[in-house]
């Protein structure tokens, strides 16, 4: 019996050289996991903090006493983090 940790990504037979069918099991690493984890929070809080920072009603210019031209950049530069940080998610899950 063969154990390992991580989660199951694939199941499939493989041929060898020879001709002979072997069953392969890949394991998706603890390390894997979480890190793609982490990407996709980050991802979520940045696309959140966007969404706060370019809607002014909400923050009302109260947070760190931004103008709306500041509030709008902060907004664009966090929404373009987290497009990217979904890209690299979907990137590692595909892998």
């Amino acid at each position: 019996m063969v154990r390992w940790q991580g989660e199951i990504k694939s199941i499939g037979e493989e041929k060898d050289d020879s001709g002979s069918v072997k069953d392969v099991v890949i394991v998706e690493s603890g390390e894997e996991i979480v890190s793609r984890r982490m990407t996709l929070t980050l991802s979520v809080a940045s696309f959140l903090g966007s969404m706060i920072f370019w809607s002014q009603n909400i923050t009302g210019n109260a947070v760190l006493d931004f103008g709306k031209a500041s509030a709008n950049w902060v907004g664009a530069v966090l929404f373009l983090l987290a497009i990217t940080g979904f890209l690299v998610y979907v990137q590692k899950r595909k892998r």
